[in-house]
């Protein structure tokens, strides 16, 4: 008798309803906690003539569980005019197999031939650089010069695209330049007044002899910025930082060479040096046609 009042209780009452609602909320978290939140972390592509490689790879956030993802793809556009086109699209895979090293981790890899890939024929070039040629250092404060490179290449749209089991897309897009080839910055630092760093003192000196082939590898760009679309130009931007005069900074002229090394054709293209004139009022050297007795008194007097 009591038994059967409490089961009538609990059929008859609102708790049924709040139990029913329970269920299906559990049941809704277990069916689709991962899906509603996979996403596409980085793209790589690298795209190698000499060895006839095309290596793909997208790298997700399921790194638990692959289960909720269908198929994984990466389509390859050219954007650079209106005059060459190409579109194709590759199946990326995550089974230790097509170039996959590593099975359901969530990075999904596709190494195949280079061929696949029909470039324009266009000759990569370095159309302009963009820095200061007078430089003056700060007498307390560290500072950095500027610079940008805009290079002519093959801009190329990949987009890389997860489809799921619930029939959900997501999508990552971004501006690559598959010209094969990187930037390099060369200095020469002979014909500049340098602190010797074996001395505790400021003692900037200058090299008798001075070598105008002295160069120096300094820093090198791999991936530029595109300038704008449907366009070729792609823009390498750095900053060279430079001690202050009271951190002995070195001054007197510094020429920078820029390279573009194309992989290709295992060729390289030479711009015209340029010559960075870097002074600051205090550093016992009156630097002609920037400097005078009214700018730096105590260099120049």
């Amino acid at each position: 008798m009591y038994s059967s009042i409490i089961d009538s209780r609990l059929f008859s009452s609102p708790f049924l309803i709040l139990m029913i609602i329970s269920m299906y909320s559990c049941v809704q978290d277990i069916a689709q906690p991962e899906s509603e939140n996979i996403q596409i972390l980085k793209t790589t592509i690298e795209l190698d003539r000499f060895e006839n490689e095309l290596y793909l790879q997208v790298e997700t956030n399921q790194q638990e569980s692959q289960e909720f993802i269908k198929n994984v793809f990466v389509e390859l556009t050219y954007k650079g005019d209106n005059i060459f086109e190409y579109s194709e699209e590759f199946q990326l895979y995550d089974n230790a197999t097509n170039g996959d090293l590593i099975p359901s981790n969530g990075i999904y890899t596709l190494l195949t031939s280079a061929d696949t890939v029909i470039l324009p024929s266009v000759t990569p070039e370095i159309e302009s650089i963009t820095m200061e040629q007078n430089f003056k250092l700060d007498e307390t404060n560290s500072d950095s010069l500027d610079i940008s490179v805009t290079v002519y290449g093959k801009s190329f749209l990949i987009t890389s695209s997860i489809s799921d089991i619930f029939n959900i897309t997501t999508q990552s897009s971004q501006y690559v330049n598959l010209d094969n080839s990187y930037i390099e910055l060369m200095i020469n630092t002979d014909y500049m007044f340098i602190d010797n760093p074996s001395t505790e003192e400021c003692d900037r000196s200058y090299n008798d002899n001075p070598n105008p082939n002295s160069f120096e590898s300094y820093f090198e760009w791999a991936n530029g910025i595109l300038l704008d679309s449907n366009t070729n130009q792609f823009v390498f931007s750095t900053q060279i930082p430079f001690r202050s005069l009271s951190d002995c900074g070195g001054t007197g002229r510094a020429i920078f060479r820029f390279i573009l090394h194309d992989l290709d054709t295992n060729s390289e293209i030479v711009a015209e040096d340029i010559e960075l004139i870097i002074y600051g009022c205090g550093d016992g050297l009156c630097e002609s046609g920037i400097e005078d007795i009214n700018t730096c008194q105590e260099d120049c007097q």
